[in-house]
């Protein structure tokens, strides 16, 4: 993960224009996002802007590092405070809500951009890939943490829960932001509990 945060002005610029990117693109897409409009919204000339990243493919893949950066301080480093096993689970999803509703408005950048780039070839899917496997990982670790704090019962396959839990985020997504389902929370609240009742010892 790349970490933000310098003191430097040059540093906070950085995280200014990533920052700003990463709102557009949780909005309007990874490929909407265009150097020049990118300048005008941080108040940055476009050769100016353009001298932080080179090309719009490194911008899409550093703004692809911020959100995820920004996941894991919002999300997984608050829940790996609370206790192993399913209260770090519960945890996760907690953060999760409040991750993309009070900070991305387009809702998880990570989901918006699987989508765009679930058939598209190249480094920027290449990465996503990437960020998105350790993601994924990350849950799979949480189960067989489960498991140990014997909270889970033995002989679950870990994956396979990893899958159904991402596989609810990415239909919260899909009914909240584009179907506009004001049930879509308690959908997955109630989904949610079904997949913990599922493994539970």
């Amino acid at each position: 993960m790349v970490k933000y945060g310098s003191m430097s002005k040059g540093a906070d610029t950085k995280d200014l224009i990533l920052r700003t990117a990463l709102d557009f693109a949780s909005r309007c897409g990874l490929e909407a996002l265009s150097i020049g409009e990118l300048a005008k919204k941080v108040g940055m000339s476009k050769s100016g802007l353009f001298g932080h990243f080179n090309s719009k493919e490194k911008l899409q893949m550093m703004v692809l590092d911020y959100a995820a950066n920004d996941f894991v301080q919002a999300v997984l480093l608050p829940a790996y405070k609370e206790p192993r096993g399913i209260p770090r689970i519960e945890a996760t999803v907690a953060n999760w809500y409040r991750w993309i509703e009070k900070q991305h408005s387009g809702g998880c950048p990570f989901v918006a951009a699987a989508f765009e780039y679930d058939d598209r070839p190249g480094q920027v899917q290449d990465h996503l890939r990437l960020h998105l496997s350790t993601m994924i990982n990350s849950f799979a670790t949480s189960a067989n943490i489960a498991v140990e704090e014997g909270h889970f019962r033995k002989g679950i396959d870990s994956k396979e829960f990893a899958y159904r839990f991402y596989s609810y985020l990415l239909g919260l997504h899909l009914y909240s932001k584009l179907l506009k389902d004001n049930k879509a929370f308690d959908y997955h609240k109630h989904s949610f509990e079904d997949l913990l009742a599922n493994y539970k010892a």
